[in-house]
């Protein structure tokens, strides 16, 4: 539910952003919009030898550090951390802790406004009873391309825990929105989405990134091969899209292992960081005027924020 109010509060004011993609930055010019593709590179590559639970951070962390040693630079410099040491150990915040990864690494990054009231947010029912104590810790960030970046992690209600991903482009950069959840219950995966959320009318992908994704979910199905894919959810048909969509309920027979949850998280991973090439590859709008009334909700225009930065 949370996913589907967030990406709707944008949804209206998006339908007529543009799908075009202009040239490919210099840092991607090995490939270009039209034939991205998602090849694993460096932690990816290790990522498909290691196991279901702790590879996901570990290969992310040795890429992190690997490119920062040859830059010479700060592994995770840019925006402010969050707490996380209470949070149960397990997919939920491996996964967590790789998209943060990703984002710290994306250029120009930094935080965005978020009251300091809902940074780290401490709640508890009614009845003061604590099975209904719940943490949730958010982290916000902005960059050039990226209006807001929203990651969250809950945990809590006897066993819940939960990360929550949405990242919105700025109006004028036509790109969709990215979102993702993952979803457990006393350490079990229970539920999975992730997708490219269109932002035109007819809800249409680039087709660069339905490519892209294609050959993820192949990937996906290599890894797990017994994973069975849930339809897209009733709320679900008038924002998400038809190709890159992905929605996972794991069995109670995955077992401790988790190959599916884990085969998912792969996947939403490793589609982020295609989403965000393509992001970063996607030229600003000409026109960027047409979309005044879009700046002005949501944080202004692309060109003056690259001149800021």
């Amino acid at each position: 539910e949370g996913l589907k109010r967030q990406i709707a509060l944008l949804t209206p004011s998006a339908t007529a952003v543009s799908g075009t993609c202009g040239p490919v930055m210099s840092s991607f010019a090995a490939r270009t919009p039209s034939t991205l593709s998602p090849r694993p590179r460096g932690s990816h590559a290790k990522l498909a030898k290691s196991g279901a639970r702790g590879g996901l951070l570990r290969a992310r962390q040795d890429a992190t550090k690997a490119k920062a040693k040859a830059s010479s630079s700060d592994p995770a410099p840019g925006p402010s951390a969050w707490d996380l040491s209470g949070a149960p150990d397990g997919l939920v915040l491996e996964f967590a802790k790789c998209m943060e990864l990703a984002w710290r690494g994306l250029p120009g990054v930094r935080d965005a406004a978020c009251a300091p009231d809902l940074k780290s947010v401490d709640a508890v029912g009614d009845a003061m009873d604590p099975g209904t104590k719940v943490r949730i810790e958010n982290l916000v960030f902005q960059s050039p391309k990226f209006r807001k970046m929203h990651l969250e992690v809950a945990w809590g209600l006897g066993g819940l825990e939960v990360a929550h991903v949405v990242v919105y482009p700025y109006a004028c950069v036509g790109a969709p929105i990215y979102a993702a959840d993952v979803v457990s219950f006393n350490g079990r995966v229970t539920l999975c989405i992730a997708d490219t959320c269109p932002v035109v009318a007819d809800l249409t992908l680039p087709q660069s990134l339905v490519e892209a994704g294609r050959e993820l979910r192949t990937q996906m199905m290599a890894r797990a091969p017994s994973i069975e894919p849930r339809p897209v959810p009733e709320w679900g048909t008038a924002i998400l899209s038809k190709e890159n969509m992905v929605c996972v309920g794991p069995p109670k027979e995955d077992g401790a292992a988790q190959k599916q949850a884990a085969a998912f998280c792969e996947y939403a991973l490793l589609l982020f960081d295609t989403y965000a090439a393509f992001v970063e590859a996607t030229a600003i709008g000409e026109n960027e005027n047409d979309h005044d009334d879009a700046n002005a909700t949501y944080g202004g225009g692309t060109a003056k924020r690259h001149a800021q930065h």
